[in-house]
């Protein structure tokens, strides 16, 4: 997405929506592709390969100049997402946690390696 908004935005006129996830939303990449695409619906979704890519969604609209990152949104349908504390309890809103992703979008483990499955 960040590729194609740098160097061909208009490209992705033609489109009605997009969802971009797999790397950091490029708030500068919203922007231009918002200032080709007027109509087009631009969300950032967030989530791990575990979560099936994304795990969360939030519809882009405006995207100021001295934007420098951009809302990971609310869980989608049927996926949870705590943020929690090292002893994993989730922690008071504004204070740094972990992300913790459930529901029917998260994987049961990770195939021939039970250490990683056991680890996340």
């Amino acid at each position: 997405f960040n590729l194609y908004a740098g160097l061909i935005p208009e490209a992705l006129a033609g489109l009605r929506m997009i969802m971009c996830g797999g790397e950091r939303a490029d708030p500068a990449s919203f922007r231009r592709v918002r200032e080709h695409s007027a109509q087009v619906r631009l969300f950032n979704g967030y989530g791990p390969t575990e979560g099936t890519t994304c795990a969360t969604s939030y519809e882009i609209f405006d995207v100021l100049p001295d934007t420098l990152s951009l809302p990971i949104g609310k869980p989608n349908a049927n996926v949870r997402v705590y943020v929690l504390d090292a002893g994993r309890e989730p922690v008071p809103m504004g204070v740094v946690g972990e992300i913790y992703i459930g529901g029917t979008g998260v994987a049961l483990g990770y195939l021939n390696r039970p250490e990683l499955t056991a680890e996340r």
